[in-house]
């Protein structure tokens, strides 16, 4: 049998951040609705909340002594940003969250850490996937539970570069390095709003929906 195994470097969000955003995809449509949502929908696969993340950078077959010691080079001592989930992106076979910073400063925080994991900080559009098809020729349903999903803050301890292998067709996931990130203590009140939520949705060069 042979084992896929693909390299990745993300950040995890917190048990509240998971358990909300479950709830969420869980629960049934509002009441008095013309319909009420099924997750997930017709023609697509949930992605199990056990492994959602958020990936920083891709990087396929590559030598993880190298990424390992670039990602401790790179973002040791970075700052954690405040962040929460809000929202939906669609990306080709992927229905996904949307991962917006707090602010200016949180903004400018991520993006260091896009960059430490080796992405195009210009391009990269933070986002937490939940689920995927196989069909080509399906489209992200218009509407449904993530249209009025917006999560509470967190902040991540760390960045992890990972390691995905798919031994039966479901992959699984193993954290070969770990690098702890600065929680700023002056920062260390949850934003009670965000004015720039909307800051790392304006990539240009993703399809972005509300569903």
């Amino acid at each position: 049998m042979t084992v896929v195994a693909r390299l990745f470097t993300a950040l995890w969000p917190p048990p509240q951040a998971i358990s909300e955003l479950e709830a969420t995809l869980s629960a049934p449509g509002p009441p008095g609705g013309v319909v009420a949502h099924s997750w997930p929908p017709e023609g697509w696969r949930a992605i199990p909340s056990r492994r959602w993340h958020v990936t920083l950078c891709f990087h396929g077959d590559a030598d993880a002594g190298v990424l390992a010691r670039r990602l401790e080079s790179h973002a040791t001592g970075l700052v954690s940003p405040w962040l929460r989930l809000a929202g939906a992106v669609s990306l080709g076979s992927v229905i996904a969250a949307v991962v917006h910073p707090a602010g200016p400063e949180d903004a400018a925080a991520m993006a260091e850490l896009v960059v430490a994991a080796g992405a195009d900080r210009d391009t990269h559009l933070p986002h937490l996937s939940v689920a995927r098809t196989s069909r080509r020729s399906d489209s992200p349903p218009a509407g449904g539970p993530l249209d009025r999903f917006t999560g509470s803050w967190w902040r991540p301890s760390e960045v992890c570069l990972v390691r995905s292998e798919s031994p039966s067709g479901s992959p699984r996931y193993t954290v070969l390095h770990r690098v702890p990130l600065h929680i700023d203590p002056a920062r260390g009140v949850a934003p009670s709003d965000a004015p720039q939520v909307a800051e790392l949705s304006r990539r240009p060069t993703h399809r972005q929906r509300r569903m």
